[in-house]
């Protein structure tokens, strides 16, 4: 069989419900705290790497509006109502069946928003998220 390179219009990212906009882009990073353990009469450094695994990142694209449901994340009123958080997943791709997907899910809870317009008329909106998941993020990668 040969080989599937992904390509960027593979992709796609679920947000919680409640987040909304035209999605185009996202990015994460999958990090683990290392400690350097080295001990007196040591040559070398030695360390230690952690269990837990971190995930912070970002989706971002167009922002909607003019319908029922299209605030860009969860509100109340005058005020945000977004401590929940929720699931995200994100797709390198997005296929059918689902066994062929390639992507990430975990729970997630949201750090910041930044929205921006400009006078070309250009506007987007980026969601800033962190991992808030106590099984840590689920891989799935299609070897088909």
């Amino acid at each position: 069989m040969g080989t599937t390179y992904a390509i960027g219009s593979d992709g796609d990212v679920t947000l919680p419900s409640g987040y909304n906009a035209e999605l185009q882009t996202w990015s994460c990073s999958i990090t683990r705290t290392t400690q350097v353990v080295t001990g007196f009469g040591d040559t070398g450094t030695k360390r230690k790497q952690s269990a837990i695994v971190d995930l912070t990142g970002s989706a971002g694209g167009v922002p909607t509006y003019n319908d029922s449901s299209t605030a860009p994340f969860p509100l109340s009123g005058t005020t945000m109502n977004d401590v929940a958080g929720g699931s995200i997943s994100l797709f390198i791709n997005n296929s059918s069946p689902d066994s062929l997907d390639c992507k990430i899910v975990f729970g997630a809870v949201f750090s910041s928003y930044d929205l921006s317009s400009d006078q070309d008329g250009a506007s987007s909106i980026t969601f800033n998220f962190q991992l808030a998941d106590d099984n840590g993020p689920i891989f799935t990668w299609s070897e088909v």
